[in-house]
């Protein structure tokens, strides 16, 4: 069958990628690896963002938090920090970006970042989240829960229990003073040092 699709009227297909995991499970590394491919081809109309409230400098490297998001084994890419999803959006419609990449996207507003995915995919762009799928009490965090659903494809990492030291799925164990948080305990942003990754064995959710 012939093809009489005018090159004008083509529409690119978009399409989205939720890369999710505990922390230390190689998220941004692999954000990073993909990336880096798509520069290859389209170097100027890839745009990597992440939220300013990400104010780590992790131990490997020294990059300025608001402009690059770093590995923990040391790569790092170029990136525009931002408040809000409206920031994002913005940049977006202003320039001409044809992939666009969200590190830490459970920060942002869930409302907010599920109506600007639907919206740029919609509209053809390719998109790439990164997040944590689970908050350290076990629950669906921000907005990673519905894109999850949404997303074309799914890559789950594993990660290396800091209890047991298997290498499995786990989840982000917050610790307070050396002790497991509470459930009431706030979710809020800290050093590294007060999150772990635990297997679903070792994780502790206190309650009491």
């Amino acid at each position: 069958m012939i093809n009489t699709t005018s090159p004008k009227s083509y529409k690119p297909r978009g399409s989205l990628i939720v890369i999710c995991g505990s922390m230390c499970s190689g998220k941004t590394e692999e954000l990073i690896r993909i990336i880096s491919r798509q520069m290859i081809v389209r170097k100027n109309n890839v745009q990597t963002f992440k939220p300013l409230i990400d104010t780590r400098v992790l131990k490997t490297n020294s990059k300025d938090p608001a402009r690059f998001i770093t590995s923990r084994n040391g790569s790092f890419l170029p990136c525009v920090g931002v408040n809000s999803v409206k920031d994002m959006e913005l940049y977006v419609e202003q320039n001409d970006v044809a992939t666009v990449a969200v590190d830490e996207a459970h920060f942002f507003d869930p409302k907010q970042l599920v109506t600007f995915v639907k919206k740029i995919v919609t509209a053809g762009k390719k998109v790439i989240l990164v997040g944590l799928d689970l908050d350290f009490r076990g629950e669906s965090f921000g907005a990673m829960g519905e894109l999850l659903a949404y997303a074309d494809n799914v890559i789950k990492l594993n990660a290396i229990c800091t209890k047991c030291g298997k290498d499995r799925y786990c989840l982000t164990q917050r610790t307070i003073d050396g002790k497991p948080a509470h459930y009431e305990d706030p979710i809020i942003m800290v050093g590294e040092n007060e999150y772990e990754p635990r297997c679903r064995l070792c994780h502790i959710i206190r309650t009491d």
